[in-house]
């Protein structure tokens, strides 16, 4: 039972705003330790700690009370010019905003906060009295633990010896019919192994991204042993926040739209009514194409500004992320500023709330394995403090995140050779990676490069959940590396995944949705270009040698009839070819989720222009759960094409 009956939306309104108040403090902190004089920056954070103070204390939160007294009275000796900031004095600070965040998880839980640890309370008394910095030091921050991500739902496994899904079945148990047969040139699909995500253990999540660096890691320095801000409350609060903020021009052009709808409505209702009546003459016929042609208007910018409702300024979720850097540096003994750009960047709020754990390891990441220490900094010639930089813009219809670092990048043969070792991949598969496919390994589950174990990084855990949890977005993440120059990991999602841009192709009678974002475009298939290397069906595509997979093959079924149509498909390892039989055309989808099943390579379904149910394909899933033989076309069927 919550401790505070009859206040829950007081309470509410206080821990969304004072969250966000309290990250903005966060940051200018983070801020003020390059700028300790400047006074801009003292007031502001003074009169965060304030709010937070007096909305606390309408709650009758005295924990909180008494803390935030605390720390705001030591902001007004340092604004007054009473105290000098120092690093430790920074440390203690830190310290309360991390015990602040741990209250604020409390509150979500409808529970009073515990009173602050009498150590941290008697470090800012300490500190306010200009005590000895050593009396502080307790208080200094630990490293903020990488949450764990969310595990990701893993789909049902087949039962031993259980074969592949019925498309054809599929189909029609969505549509209500009896089961029919496959086509009948089908074959019974091969088993396909079904991929389950185990769930991560609760334990400390570590992340290799920037293991492999040019030169070994130093021992880490010891950190201050203290309570410090963790992030598991922080990722609470997220977790529970289910409101948004909205623009009211947003909301006024929504409710402008809505009444131009119902105008056209009006209009469209007369019509039928004079077309039942049997008035069909032309200006009757042409006022109909007219009113329906401006509802079709209408819907897509109703359509749109919804959308637009829903997105949400990603510095909203950067503004986490400098505090969690500076902690970390702070432990490692490393000088390092995080840079922001982009922060206006619009995303669907879903998405944030999805997107935070992957920026979480891949911050840490470009902290802890991608920069070097200061000492390996000054000894190479490279400028002692490390640029780490995040940054967001929009391409078309896609966002682009970018998290680079000026460190010691990663070395492809390292790679190669840490994944062999581990069993992860044999030597000859090794040897046939180039190095974009090389720096792929690190997704691997339970590739690592750390001999030793540490409470930071070594479990081989983190990497292959960053992956996942991007695909789940529908979004592909690359990586950049030159060794001795730095790393750069690029995320590229949808602005939403409320409406999916599609291709609609045709295999063997039926019809299938691919993502649009993975095209790059259509080709006719011609038997002359077709040729076989080691075994597989190939074509040659300005001076590129891409792989023919057939989609029947990755399906299970075998081809009714040659295909006419090549689909290039980009995903993030590789480009392949994708043989259909025809395509339907492009359209944008709204994906419904399937009751009650989850077949392997099928993301949802969704309802074409004629009313008939269309299979979104997942790709990924798809091609990662196909065997060599299902998906190539062999090349033998297509000495029978004829040339265009």
């Amino acid at each position: 039972m919550s401790d505070f009956g009859g206040m829950e939306d007081l309470l509410q309104d206080f821990l969304t705003e004072s969250s966000e108040l309290l990250s903005e403090v966060d940051n200018k902190l983070v801020e003020l330790e390059k700028r300790p004089d400047d006074k801009h920056l003292l007031n502001d954070i003074f009169r965060g700690f304030h709010t937070i103070k007096g909305g606390a204390g309408f709650l009758n939160v005295d924990a909180m009370v008494s803390l935030c007294h605390r720390t705001e009275n030591l902001f007004d000796k340092l604004r007054n010019g009473e105290l000098k900031l120092s690093l430790e004095n920074m440390d203690v600070i830190m310290a309360a905003t991390g015990e602040v965040r741990e209250m604020f998880g409390a509150l979500y839980q409808g529970r009073t906060p515990a009173a602050a640890p009498a150590d941290l309370l008697a470090a800012l008394d300490a500190v306010i009295s200009g005590q000895a910095a050593a009396s502080a030091q307790a208080a200094a921050p630990a490293p903020v633990p990488a949450p764990a991500p969310a595990p990701v739902a893993a789909p049902v496994a087949a039962p031993a010896g259980a074969q592949g899904p019925d498309w054809q079945n599929l189909y029609d148990s969505l549509l209500g019919n009896a089961p029919a047969a496959p086509p009948q040139a089908a074959a019974a699909p091969a088993p396909v192994p079904e991929v389950v995500l185990a769930p991560l253990a609760p334990a400390v999540v570590d992340v290799e991204a920037h293991q492999l660096m040019a030169e070994p890691m130093q021992s880490l320095r010891p950190a201050p042993a203290t309570k410090a801000p963790t992030q598991a409350s922080g990722q609470q609060v997220a977790a529970q926040e289910t409101t948004i903020r909205i623009d009211t021009v947003r909301l006024d052009q929504v409710l402008n739209l809505s009444g131009e709808i119902g105008l056209t409505k009006n209009r469209l209702t007369t019509l039928r009514s004079d077309i039942m009546a049997g008035k069909m003459d032309s200006g009757t016929l042409k006022a109909l194409d007219e009113a329906i042609s401006q509802l079709d208007l209408l819907v897509g910018d109703l359509q749109n500004a919804v959308m637009k409702t829903r997105m949400q300024p990603i510095g909203r979720l950067f503004q986490k992320y400098p505090r969690l850097a500076r902690d970390l540096a702070r432990q490692l003994g490393k000088d390092v500023e995080l840079v922001i750009t982009g922060e206006e960047t619009e995303l669907d709020k879903t998405m944030l709330e999805d997107l935070n754990d992957p920026l979480v390891h891949l911050v840490r990441n470009a902290v802890d394995h991608g920069v070097e220490t200061i000492e390996e900094r000054l000894a190479i010639g490279k400028p002692a403090k490390a640029i780490v930089e995040l940054s967001a813009t929009q391409v078309g219809d896609h966002i682009l995140i970018e998290i680079t670092d000026d460190g010691r990048g990663m070395r492809p043969d390292v790679i190669r050779k840490k994944a062999v070792e581990k069993g992860l991949i044999d030597a000859e598969t090794a040897n046939s990676l180039d190095e974009k496919q090389s720096l792929q390994l690190i997704f691997l589950p339970g590739f690592s490069t750390k001999d030793q174990i540490s409470s930071i990084s070594g479990r081989g855990v983190g990497m292959d959940v960053v992956k996942t949890n991007i695909m789940r977005l529908n979004g592909r993440i690359d990586i950049q590396s030159v060794v001795g120059e730095g790393s750069r990991f690029s995320i590229s999602l949808p602005l939403t995944l409320a409406i999916l841009p599609v291709l609609v192709v045709r295999v063997c009678e039926q019809p299938f949705a691919v993502p649009l974002a993975m095209v790059r475009e259509i080709i006719p298939i011609d038997g002359k270009q077709v040729q076989e290397v080691s075994g597989r069906a190939t074509i040659v595509v300005r001076d590129e040698i891409l792989p023919v997979k057939s989609l029947a093959g990755l399906l299970g079924w075998q081809e009714t009839q040659v295909p006419n149509f090549g689909v290039l498909m980009q995903t993030a390892e590789h480009s392949f070819i994708l043989a259909v039989d025809s395509f339907i055309g492009r359209d944008d989808v709204v994906i419904k989720p399937l009751q009650n099943i989850r077949p392997m390579g099928v993301a949802g379904a969704t309802l074409s222009g004629d009313g008939s149910v269309v299979l979104v394909l997942d790709m990924e899933d798809l091609l990662a759960s196909a065997t060599a033989d299902s998906s190539s076309l062999r090349t033998a069927r297509f000495t029978e094409l004829p040339s265009y």
